[in-house]
Order: C-alpha cells, then structure tokens, then sequence
C-alpha cells in the first residue's frame, strides 16, 4: 500500500474527549445468518450506515481522477523543461492520491462501459500516458498495467494519522535529547509519511511505480527519491545503509519479492520474501540501527494469519513493541472510498533483548471466536487487541466479510478531531511507558556517510570524506564507470556514482586518492591509451565497420607509453593500471605468451566484427554457405563475387541445392525452401505463377516439382487417433457437440495462449443441469473437463476436532469422472457417425497441419575440410555422418546432433567450429563441455588444427582474481575457437539489454494470458483467473530477479557476453545446462 498525504477533514459530532480516553473494547457481538444484534456501545445500525454513507461522500473518484490526471501532466510537463517544480505546481501535484478505489480505470481498453461523468477524464489519462509513452506501444501498456494493478492496493493514508505519529515520534527525540540522522520511507506513494523526518534529518523515499515516483521527487526536494522497489535498496551506494526511522502505508499481498542479501541467509529470511508485507518488515528491521524506530500501516495479516507466526516471533525477538493499534476499517474512505483492515505498528529496535514481555508473548498468539450461537467461528485474531487500548474504534462487532467469512470488524463513530485526541493519547501512553532513550544512545552511530572503497582492497589509502571528497563537475565519457580513475582539479582520483535526489537522475563525486601512490606523470600518459582503445572498441562493434584512424591512434599512444614506461606487462605497469576499474580491459590490448610480448589483435585489425574478404575465391557450395550463414540468405551477388561465376553457371552447379521462391523473388537453399509447411508454400506458389516472366517461370517450375515430390502421403480418417479436446479441432464441432448432448446452442472458445477452452450453454438444459450434473458442477463444466481431459477437485465439509474442515469428496469425484469419460466417449460415436464431408474436412485439415512438414536431407560430401590433420588420429577422414553433420551446421547456422556414444561428436564440434571460421560464417565460436571431458575437447581440436589460434584457459584463471583478464582477452582477440568448461560459461557476465530481452520474453505469456482474459466475453468465469496470472506475473518477476542474482553471483562486473564478440556456441552435452520452463 503506497502511502501518501492525502487529508480527509470530517465535520461530524463526535464524542467528548473524556469518554474517547476511558473507551473499552466493545464485548464480542454475535452475528447470525450476518444479521448484527444491537451494538452494546449504544450505536443504531442506522446511525453507523450513516457515518459510513458520510465518510464515503467524502471521496469523490470524479474530483480524484481530474486532480491525479492533472498532477501527471503537471509532472510530466516540469520533467520535459529539466526543471524543479513552482509552488503552485508543487500544491497540483499533492492532490495526487492514487487510482485505489477508481475501480473504473480497470475498464480502459475493454468494452465495459464507465459512467458519463468519468468518461472525459479516463479518457484524458489515455491521452496523457500515450503523450508519455510516445511511440513506444510497450510502455504505454506497461504504465497503464501499473495503475490498473494499483487500484487494488493504493490507498492513500489520511494526513491526520501521518501527522500525529510524526509529532509523537518528534517529542520522543526531543524530550530524550536525541538526533534523528536518517530516514527512510521504503513504499512512498508522493511522500506521505516523510513529514515523519525532522529538520536536520537524511531522507529517502523508495517508489516503485514510475508516474507516482515523478511526482515524489518533484515534490520532495530535499528528499533522496529513488523510483525503484524497495528491494533493491543494497543497489543504489546510498550515503547512509542504516536509518533512525523507517515509516510508511507498506504493500500488502501473497507477492514475491527478490532480494539478494535476504536469499543468502536463508532461513525465516528467505521465507520473509514469499509475501511482500512480511518482506517490508523484516528487511525494514535489518535496515535499522539499533533503537532506531520502525512504524508501519500495515494489512492485519501481520498480526491475525498463524502462519505469519515466524514474522511476529522475528519482531518481537529483535525489537520491542513500542505500539499495536487496530485501525478502523473505514479510516481510507475519505481518502479511496473503500473498506479494508488495517493496523499501526511501531517497534524501536533491541536485538539483544534479554526476554520477551507479557504484551509481546501475547502478539504471538492467535485465535478464533464464536460467531453465532451454532458455533461457527470466526478467523483468527491477534489475541492482543482484545486488551484495552489497542484499537482505535469505538465499535467492533463480528460480521461476514466479501469472501463469506466471519471477522471482527472495527468502526470509529465520531469525528477526525476526536479520533485525532485518542490516537495522540494512545501513542504518548505506548512511547512513555515503552520507548528506551538508552537503546537508541548507544548504538555508536556514524557521524559520516559510509565511504565506498574504490579498488575492493587496501593497494591505495583514501582521504577521508571530509577532506576531499566532492561532486565531480568535468565532462564524463560515455564508457566510464564506478571507480574510473580520473584527473580533476590537479589530483588523481576516482569517479563514484550514487543516486541524486531527483527522479532518476545520477550524482557523481570525485574521490581523491594519496597522491603518494600514484604517479601524475604516468596517469596522464595512460588516459589517452584508454580514451583511444574504448573510442576505437566502441565505434567499431556498434557500427561494424572498420576506423583504421582511431586503430592508428591508439597504438601511437601505447607506442608513446611504453618508450617511456615500458610494457604494460613490465616493471610495476600492471599494479598501476589495475587501480583503475577500466584497467583491466584496457591491460589486454597487450599479450603476452612465455617471455614474448605483443600486441593483442584489436591493435591490428578489428575483433568486433569479420571482414570479408572478397579477394579469396570460393567453391560454389563453399560461397553458398558462406552466403546463407552470413547473411542468412541465398545472396547470389555475393555468390558470384566469391565464385567469379556467372548466375547460369552457379545455378547450373548449385541444381537439386537451390530454388527459386517467387513468392520473395529471390532464391533459397534446399534446407529451407523445401522444408516445412511444403503443401502451403506449393499453394502459394502455384497462385503466382501468372505474374512472373518466362525464366522465372521455368524456375519457379521446378520448385513446384521438388515441393509437390517433397509432400507425405495422406493419412485416412481411420488410422487418425482422435480424441476429444484435439486443440487443432474447430471448436465449432465441439460446440455442435455440446448442442448435441445438451438440447441448446452452445459456444466453445479455445485460448492457446494458456491453453484453456470455455464454455457457455445459450439457454437452459434440464440435461446439462440433472443428468450431468455433480454438486456444484453442471454439465457445462463437466464438458470443459471433458475437453481437457481432467477431473474436478470435489470437496465436503466435516467436523475434526470440534472444528469443520473441507477435505476431498472421494464419491463425488468418481462419480464425476465416470460422466466425464461418458462424454469423451460419445464423441467418438458421434463423430464416426458424421457425414462424410466433415469427417473428410477432419482429414485434410489434419493432413495440412500435421502432415504436411518435411525434414531437410543434408549431404556433405563435397566438402574438403582444409587445414584439418589427421596426423594424431586412427583414420584419415571424417566420417559421412560427420560430414553431413557439419554441413548441416554450416548451412542452417546451428543444429542438435544427437548421436550415439563413439559416433564423433567431438570432431564434429571442432570441425564445425573452424570451418566457420574459415569461411567468415562465425567470428568468435566458442566450444562449452563438461568438466570431465573439456580436456578432451581442447586437445581433439589442437590435434586436428595444430595451426588454429585456440584459448583453453585452466581453472586458476577463472578465479575470481583473474577471470577478469580472460575475458578481456576473449574480447581483444581473433580466436579460431574458445573452449570452456559449462561452469566457466556461466561466469561470463550478460549485458543488460541481452538480460531485459530474455526476462521480457519469459514474462510474455503471462501477459499476453491477461490480456485475452480482458478480451473475453465470460466475465463470470475469468475473475479468478486474472486474480491467479496477475499474482504469477508478479511472482515471475520475483523468480526471474533470484535467477539473475544467482548468475551474477559467479561474475564479476566486466566485460559482458555482448562485447566480447562471441557469436556460435557449440555445446557439447546440451541437455545439462538446459534449465528453461515453459508457460502451460
């Protein structure tokens, strides 16, 4: 639940403060069939519908969705000008409060139908995100996913509440003499409880949600305002990594939330991370420092569910309960218009507390009451708010909630003022009787921000904070990074980035180092060798050309280097260049093998990408596939470049390889063009034909041939083994027969996206409703079972140990699934029984689907393999099925052979991979196996090219101490071919754009699920769904974060895949490291 200052004034009577201040608890009320009995405080049910009626008045989602439109262009609008905010628009933007409660906004993009008088306004938020999004399609629908997904849980907290916590929390310093040094807000909203920071104090505020998170630092200047999750806090080198306070209105919900440090100690943290309430405490308490305090609105499943028992028992253990208030369930109606269950919960840190007291063994305890005279009983309650002063209501009384259930409902029946009075007095009472001045004393608290270390050990000392430490105002380049060694002002020293205040903005500071350690003379002869090599690098891996220029400079300034200072590689070069975080990458410009040292490759031509070299010619198959690998396609220019041939004598030699495709009018090898959906392409074809001219239609004359040559046999409708719920069926045949059992029309839809049929009946069917029916589950939904070939899950109520439970219903589910198997198999009758003409359509719709693909045969034989020896092995050529497995690779740019042991794979690797090479298909392969045989590998492939340039580095030069270098090297060069162990592989780091495609792509199904979801016409049915793919969408992306972090913890920040230029990957054993799930 984001938090923001959203104030409800309430002009009600209310009652005296003195009896505000003795209130009891009111005595548990029954409920019965939900009926309430009198309220015993003295309340009629028709005057707390009334109060209810006028909190509820005093929302209004019209005035709510103009003002949040309104604050969005506003935001937007300073964004754009790269300005702060004016008063005035600073007053626009603290209306925003949120879409929780604006139920409508659900219906932007679907055909449900809003009320008039929020039509203009959605609309008007349409256009705004479309104008923020610009072209970009994707996020517009990201943004407008983050509201809609908001409107559940965005529920502003009313200022009065914010506002009396803060002046408590305020006096307890004060009056104890104490400094509150920081503060962090970690679920934001626009900052609402920031006003709980004092004057002199450091905040930080976390938002998520990138609309609202604009809003929180254009808002909050002074304010370190980080729009990102909570969760990532350990990320953003903020000046302070322990607070004095932490205060906010936290998420709530059964949401996975990834962190890395609490994954690592496992235990009750890692379970913290399963939902993101319990999430929000406990890392909130990690984040303390010792007596600081933690305050938070939370939901009431902290303290009520038992198994939230671990959370509580974590809390108490590590920190006192200073207060543990029960909220009324109408306190956000002023501010969202809804109900909903919430508490206040403040603890002030004691991790080496000594025992629990009374009133913490009591929040440990949950239990249930009697909510009617029948002996049905509630859910569980924290037994500590049936003490007096632990709720902020004056009624309570036991009621059936939405989902049907009995819980404890509290209500405050006055006014703000007074509300205001009692929750003041309850909080001096909790903070006087509880809080410890001398926990907080002598905590040792830093009197300066942490100081990063620059080099991640002790080669260099660095001046203290207060002494040189300062913002970095000279030009970056664009490749710098944390720890980028620099001049500035006369001194050497090293850029350090960290979040500014301002919304996604990056400050920069520039850290001096002893200028004892370091040469000035020699680091201004080393800048230009870096500038040099990452202009050179960059250019020519993003433009894939070639910058002789830049080439020719940077090996002026390694020349000018090295007269002066020596090889990189010579006297204490190394060391220097090390202290610099870019050093590592540019070390490798410089080899060195035994007691030779040389340029690396990248200082004589470019590693980045291959250059064609057109002065060599090719075979015609040779050209054929250096065409087809390169540029993934038949380019007969380039053929003709490579051969010297004309077009006539390349088809004349590449006949029974090539065909002609008018349908692109180009030509295509055989593996592609006669491969596939053989009896559509030939259709396609055929319709064309008029078009072309004489020579294309002799052509395009034998590729009809070989296609029509190239379609299977038919198969009749008595070998096809059909069954019911065949996705490739016309659901319209299902529905016929649905219409058959069940006496009315019925329409059957399929969605492949999570491969689910639903189904709705037109009318009402005595048959659907009696004869296939069981319990709760009429024919309709035995026939979607049916279609899916499942079982319903039937349960029954019983009573065990005085309490009802629901457990299987083992009768129900037989009987249910012998009516399932009825209706598969009168489907079968009934389909046998159909005319001829649908069962023939049955036919070639199954041959046309399925049996229409052809495998492409591959022959290698007239390859020649030069430069392979077979000096070290027992035969002197490869193999057939060797050969043709190569040209199969070669031709289709990768493939699985899956042969047998013995059958020469490993060859088949190290042959493929050169010739790849040879031909300018490949730049870089690279070969991954196993540990126990990548030795094996490595030395096959140096036997049969001994002339190859090959790395194979040993497991001491993947210590993390030296993987670095390994992969600069990787990069800097023209490797014949690498060879890794698949443990060494996956310490290679991934870009981040390579990281964002592939989490993009997991992520896909799921929305696109949502997304027919929204489209379907049976809202009835798709509610629960939804509900069960949002929290599957969140948890996906908390799944997908602890994946990352696994990675990444056996990398080190480098070189990535990307720019080492890696470009085919052989992996020898290919079904160990395939770890990929797909969406079902």
């Amino acid at each position: 639940m984001p938090a923001a200052a959203a104030s409800a004034t309430q002009k009600s009577s209310s009652p005296s403060v003195e009896r505000i201040f003795s209130y009891q608890p009111c005595p548990i009320v029954p409920a019965t069939f939900g009926m309430q009995k009198n309220n015993p405080c003295g309340r009629k049910q028709s005057e707390q519908r009334e109060i209810k009626k006028r909190l509820n008045m005093n929302y209004n989602k019209l005035k709510s969705l103009v003002a949040n439109v309104g604050a969005i262009e506003t935001a937007m609008k300073i964004h754009e000008q790269g300005r702060t905010a004016t008063s005035e628009e600073k007053e626009i933007l603290s209306r925003y409060s949120g879409f929780g409660g604006i139920k409508e906004v659900l219906n932007i993009g679907t055909d449900k139908p809003v009320p008039d008088e929020l039509a203009e306004p959605l609309a008007r938020l349409q256009e705004v995100l479309r104008a923020v999004a610009g072209d970009e399609e994707n996020t517009y629908r990201s943004l407008l996913e983050n509201i809609k997904a908001s409107v559940l849980t965005a529920f502003y907290t009313p200022k009065f509440l914010i506002d009396t916590v803060a002046r408590q929390i305020h006096a307890t310093f004060r009056e104890n003499d104490l400094q509150m040094r920081s503060f962090l807000e970690p679920s934001a909203g626009i900052g609402g409880f920031l006003p709980v920071a004092m004057p002199e104090t450091r905040s930080y505020a976390f938002e998520k949600d990138s609309i609202t998170g604009l809003i929180l630092a254009l808002l909050n200047d002074d304010t370190t305002a980080l729009t990102t999750g909570f969760e990532t806090i350990a990320d953003q080198q903020l000046e302070h990594t322990a607070f004095d306070v932490i205060a906010s209105n936290i998420p709530f919900g059964n949401f996975r939330v990834f962190d890395a440090e609490l994954w690592k100690k496992g235990g009750l943290y890692e379970q913290a991370t399963k939902t993101i309430h319990n999430y929000f405490f406990v890392k909130a308490m990690e984040l303390l420092t010792e007596g600081g305090l933690l305050a938070f609105v939370t939901s009431r499943g902290i303290a009520d569910t038992p198994s939230n028992k671990f959370v509580r028992e974590y809390l108490v253990n590590h920190a006192d309960l200073i207060t543990a208030l029960r909220l009324p369930d109408t306190l956000f109606m002023p501010t969202s218009g809804i109900e909903v269950g919430s508490d206040l919960l403040i603890f002030q840190k004691h991790t080496r507390k000594a025992a629990l007291s009374q009133r913490e063994r009591v929040f440990l305890q949950v239990a249930k009451e009697k909510a009617d005279t029948t002996g049905t009983m509630t859910e569980h309650a924290n037994k500590l708010f049936s003490l007096p002063k632990t709720a902020l209501a004056t009624d309570s009384r036991i009621v059936l909630n939405q989902f049907g259930k009995y819980v404890r409902k509290y209500q405050w029946l006055g006014g703000e003022s007074a509300m205001t009075q009692y929750l003041a007095a309850l909080l001096k009472y909790d903070f006087g009787r509880y809080f410890r001045k001398d926990l907080f004393a002598n905590h040792g608290q830093e009197t300066t921000p942490r100081q990063m270390s620059l080099f991640g050990g002790d080669d260099m000392n660095l001046v203290s904070a207060d002494r040189g430490r300062r913002a970095y105002t000279d030009k970056l380049e664009a490749w710098m990074k944390n720890g980028a060694m620099v001049v500035f002002e006369g001194q050497v020293g090293t850029v350090q980035f960290r979040k500014s205040s301002h919304y996604r903005e990056v400050a920069v500071d520039f850290v001096p180092v002893d200028e004892g350690k370091v040469n000035m003379e020699r680091a201004n002869d080393y800048f230009p060798i870096r500038k040099a090599y990452f202009d050179l690098s960059i250019k020519e891996r993003e433009e894939q050309k070639e910058y002789p220029n830049l080439r020719e400079r940077l090996n002026t300034c390694y020349d000018t280097f090295t007269r002066k200072w020596g090889c990189f590689h010579e006297n204490d070069n190394k060391e220097f260049i090390m202290l610099d975080s870019l050093g590592v990458e540019v070390f490798t410009i410089e080899m060195q093998l035994g007691k030779d040292i040389f340029k690396a490759d990248i200082m004589r031509e470019p590693v980045a990408f291959r250059k064609i070299d057109t002065n060599k010619k090719l075979t015609s198959d040779e050209a054929l596939a250096s065409s087809l690998n390169f540029y993934g396609k038949v380019d007969m220019n380039y053929i003709g470049q490579a051969t010297g041939k004309g077009e006539e004598e390349i088809t004349g030699d590449l006949k029974g390889k090539i065909y002609y495709n008018p349908l692109v009018r180009a030509w295509e090898h055989k593996g592609k063009f006669i491969a596939g959906n053989v009896i559509a392409k030939c259709k396609d074809i055929v319709s064309c034909l008029t078009d072309l001219s004489d020579k294309e239609k002799a052509w395009t004359e034998t590729s009809v041939k070989a296609l029509e040559e190239a379609v299977p046999e038919a198969i009749p409708y008595e070998e096809l083994d059909i069954n019911m719920g065949e996705r490739w069926i016309d659901t319209q045949l299902y529905a016929d027969f649905a219409e058959e059992i069940f006496g009315v029309q019925a329409e059957v839809m399929y969605f492949d996206v999570n491969d689910t049929y639903l189904v709705r009946l037109q009318g009402y069917s005595p048959i659907a409703y009696n004869t296939y029916s069981i319990g709760n589950y009429n024919g309709e939904d035995l026939f979607v079972h049916a279609l899916h070939d499942t079982v319903p899950e039937i349960t029954k109520e019983i009573e065990r140990n005085g309490e009802k439970v629901r457990v299987p219903d083992e009768e129900a589910i037989q009987e249910a699934a012998t009516k399932i198997q009825e209706i598969r198999d009168r489907f079968n009758q009934w389909l046998d029984n159909r005319p001829a003409e649908v069962r023939d359509e049955l036919v070639r719709t199954y041959n046309e689907r399925f049996n229409c693909y052809v495998r492409p045969a591959y022959d290698g034989s007239a390859q020649t393999f030069p430069g392979l020896s077979f000096e070290h092995f027992p035969y002197d050529e490869l193999y057939p099925s060797q050969k043709d497995a190569v040209w199969m690779i070669k031709q289709n740019g990768g493939g699985i052979c899956w042969h047998t042991v013995g059958a020469g794979k490993t060859m088949v690797m190290c042959a493929a991979a050169y010739e790849m090479k040879r031909l300018g298909l490949v730049r870089k392969p690279l070969i991954i196996g196993l540990k126990a045989n990548v030795h094996e590998i490595a030395d096959t492939f140096r036997k049969a090219y001994p002339s190859a340039k090959v790395l194979y580095p040993g497991k001491e030069d993947f210590t993390p101490a030296n993987r670095k270098e390994v992969f600069s090297k990787i990069k800097n060069n023209n490797w014949d071919c690498i060879i890794l162990t698949h443990d060494q592989f996956a310490k290679i780091p991934q870009s981040s754009q390579t990281m964002f495609e592939i989490f993009s792509e997991e992520l896909a199904d799921v929305e696109r699920s949502l997304e027919v979801l929204e489209q379907s016409t049976m809202r009835y049915r798709s509610g629960k769904m939804q509900n069960g793919l949002e929290k599957r969408k969140q948890n996906l992306e908390a799944k997908l974060s602890e994946l990352r972090m696994k990675i990444d913890n056996r990398k080190d920040d480098t070189v990535d895949f990307h720019t080492m230029g890696i470009d085919h990957i052989f992996v020898d054993e290919c079904h160990y490291p395939n770890k990929n799930k797909i969406q079902t």
